[in-house]
């Protein structure tokens, strides 16, 4: 179950991978259906992680994998809520998504989906 989880946090790695991407290629860096689907998996691999936390056997490298993606989820829902507040505020009331925080989503998905190959295949 725990090697399943990991491979599919792979995948999910590599999913935050392209959706930085996508952010980034577009200098309005506007939400998409593309970052909306995104985001959906994302979240539902939050709840999955929460719990494989629960129920999974992890060993102490492979706990780094849940750990930092409740870790990175927590930040993205305080940075959301965060800009949630601010558009509320705003009269265009078009949310985007700074730059910077798309290329902090994209070192995070490539830390990830290292981490998640070298708990994998390694450890």
């Amino acid at each position: 179950m725990v090697e399943l989880y990991l491979g599919l946090s792979l995948l999910v790695g590599l999913i935050i991978i392209f959706e930085a991407n996508w952010l980034l290629r577009f200098p309005e860096n506007q939400i998409t259906p593309v970052t909306a689907i995104t985001s959906i998996i994302e979240f539902v691999w939050a709840i999955t992680t929460i719990f494989a936390l629960i129920y999974g056997s992890f060993t102490k490298w492979q706990i780094l994998v849940p750990s930092l993606y409740i870790i990175h989820n927590a930040i993205g829902w305080i940075y959301g809520l965060w800009l949630a507040g601010k558009l509320a505020q705003q009269q265009n009331r078009i949310l985007s998504i700074p730059p910077w925080y798309a290329k902090f989503s994209l070192s995070f998905g490539i830390v990830f989906t290292v981490l998640c190959f070298i708990v994998s295949f390694i450890f």
